[in-house]
This record gives C-alpha cells, sequence and structure tokens, in this order.
C-alpha cells in the first residue's frame, strides 16, 4: 500500500503536513498546499489505515448497529437511517443481530469494546435476561469511560432512550381507534415479556382500555414472539379459547401480518369479522390484503437522530433525550364492528 511518506514527497510537503491534511485535522494549511497533497493522495491511491488512527486517537471509525433481527424489516429501516447520517461523517457502520439473545448481545458489545470502535446503538430493545443485565452494562460503562458513544433506541434496564418513540401512548392511540369503531372486546398480542419495549407496548394497551372505560379481561392478552409465527399462533390461542373478541391489536406489525394469516386460513373474514391492527408501518403493511391497519414509526428518522446522537457524545456533546411522536394509520384491516 502506498505510504504517506509517498504522497508527501509527490506533494513537496513534510510527511507531518500531508497526515494532517488526509486526515482532516484542524490545521492551518493554504487551500493550494490542501489541494497538492489531496491530488497526490489520489494519484496514489492513496487510502489512510484507519486502524493505526484508531490506535492514536484510541477508538476508529467505527459504529456498531445491534439489531435483534436484521431480517425484520422494522431493524432494516432503522439501519438505513444510521447509514444516512453516518455516509458523511466518516464512520463504517457494522450490523450486529443478537437474535434476542443476551449471551450474544454481550458477545457483540465486548468485541466491539475490544475494537475500540467509535460507537455502539443499540436499536432493539434492552432484555431481561441475566446476561445482559449483567455483562453488558459492565462493557458499556467501559465503552462510555474510554470515549466511545452508547446510544438507546428503546427502552432497556437503565431506563428510557436516548433517541425512541412514545409506544405506551402509540398503542393507546390505537386502542382508542378500535373503540371508536365500536371494538370493545379487543385482544392484545403482546410479544415476549422479557422485552422492555413490549411491556411499554402492553401498559400502552391497559391504557387504552382504561381511558375507554372497558374493563381489562386478561384472557384477551396473548403472549408471545414478535415474529409472525407467533401471531400465527396467537389467533389460534385466541379462537380455540371461545373468547369473545372483535378485533386483535398487535405490539408489532410481523404479528399482525401472521394473525392476517391465520384468520384467512381459518375462515374468519378480516375485516367483516375480526379487525386486525399492528404497531411500526413496515414497508409492507400497506401491500397486504387486506392493507394493515397500523401504528407508524418515524424508523428511518430514529436511526439517523441515533447516529447524531452518537456523532455528539464523540465529540463530547451533552445529547438530551428525544422521544418521537407515533401515528395511528387506519387501512383496510380494522372496520366498524359487525356482529360476528
Amino acid at each position: 500500500m502506498t505510504s504517506i511518506a509517498e504522497v508527501a514527497r509527490l506533494a513537496g510537503v513534510s510527511i507531518a503536513t500531508a497526515s494532517r491534511v488526509v486526515s482532516e485535522a484542524d490545521y492551518p494549511v493554504s487551500a493550494a498546499t490542501r489541494e497538492r497533497v489531496l491530488g497526490a493522495a489520489r494519484e496514489l491511491d492513496y487510502v489512510p489505515n484507519a486502524l493505526a488512527r484508531g490506535l492514536l486517537k484510541s477508538q476508529i471509525p467505527v459504529i456498531g448497529v445491534i439489531v435483534h433481527d436484521i431480517t425484520d424489516p422494522y431493524f432494516a429501516e432503522v439501519v438505513r437511517g444510521v447509514e444516512d447520517a453516518a455516509e458523511s461523517s466518516g464512520y463504517l457502520v457494522v450490523t450486529c443481530s443478537d437474535e434476542r439473545d443476551g449471551a450474544r448481545e454481550a458477545s457483540y458489545v465486548r468485541l466491539l469494546r475490544a475494537m475500540r470502535a467509535a460507537g455502539v446503538i443499540f436499536a432493539g430493545s434492552g432484555l431481561d435476561d441475566p446476561v445482559s443485565l449483567e455483562e453488558t452494562p459492565r462493557h458499556v460503562k467501559a465503552l462510555r469511560e474510554s470515549g466511545s458513544a452508547v446510544v438507546h433506541l428503546s427502552p432497556h434496564a437503565e431506563g428510557q432512550p436516548e433517541v425512541g418513540v412514545d409506544n405506551r401512548g402509540g398503542i393507546a392511540s390505537m386502542i382508542a381507534a378500535l373503540v371508536e369503531q365500536g371494538h370493545t372486546r379487543i385482544a392484545f398480542v403482546a410479544g415476549p415479556a422479557t422485552l422492555y419495549v413490549a411491556r411499554e407496548r402492553l401498559a400502552g394497551y391497559r391504557d387504552g382500555l382504561n381511558a375507554a372505560g372497558i374493563e381489562l379481561d386478561a384472557r384477551l392478552i396473548v403472549e408471545s414472539g414478535f415474529d409472525a409465527e407467533s401471531g400465527v399462533r396467537a389467533v389460534d390461542r385466541l379462537v380455540e379459547s371461545k373468547v369473545e373478541f372483535s378485533a386483535i391489536s398487535c405490539a408489532n406489525d410481523l404479528l399482525a401480518l401472521g394473525a392476517l394469516q391465520r384468520l384467512h386460513e381459518r375462515g374468519l373474514g378480516v375485516p367483516e369479522q375480526i379487525s386486525v391492527a399492528g404497531f411500526d408501518d413496515i414497508s409492507v403493511a400497506q401491500m397486504t390484503s387486506p392493507s394493515l391497519s397500523t401504528v407508524r414509526l418515524p424508523l428511518r428518522d430514529m436511526g439517523r437522530l441515533g447516529f447524531e446522537a452518537a456523532a455528539s457524545m464523540i465529540r463530547g456533546e451533552p445529547v438530551e433525550p428525544c422521544i418521537l411522536p407515533t401515528q395511528v394509520v387506519l387501512r383496510d384491516s380494522t372496520a366498524q364492528r359487525t356482529t360476528r
């Protein structure tokens, strides 16, 4: 590989000057000299050694984004937002899928700490898991002490995110919309209780019922996974329990997509017999048949703001917590209640 000494020699400047120009250091260099150095770097195809620079600065320009499942459209959109913001900032974005496994999450954080990553963004919810509660916070503390940024985009064991959405209010708003359509027997597919975000969304369901003066029926709450297959199984449990319901609200869109599929397989019309609503507004929500009513989250903005928060932390600037609003989007999967 071309060395900085070769660039300096071709540009007719000292190695120190060439190094400061290519590293974009705050150093007074005339425009002509700067252009000469950059021109020499282009001609020689010089690429700065990020690892060497990282050793000097105690961190390398890498932002690790830890998601639960990169195949989930929710996380794909968040990561796109991080990449949008990082593109012009000289940072490489590395995505890590922990599969909602505390040990796997901790191993990624440990590796990012070992490689002196400039920042870690937790895109997924915190896990109420022994390893997550013991090992991950230790690595997070060490990252912060070394000057690396740590940003959460969802609630976690230590509190609320630096950048997040109003999960509780968003679910409550969807329940209010279903009540306005005449539904009073609303089931809720809640996701896994080990996820802090699922707990917030379940609290939003309770808030929505309470605001409407509807008594909570625990039989209508189904704890589940967070994928489409869990939505399928939730419908089976609800139908086979013989409990009365005219609508199903889900803690995310993948659950709702699974519910739509299973209701169709069981011969139950949506929305003629059962209304179905999701949460997230992932890209496929409006492409289903019927199109999915849901709560829209600004996922790409959340990723972008998450990176900006990390960049501020790296610069040593304070970061104020930011909670983004949600929006109820009613489509064809929900309708005015009819007799079941």
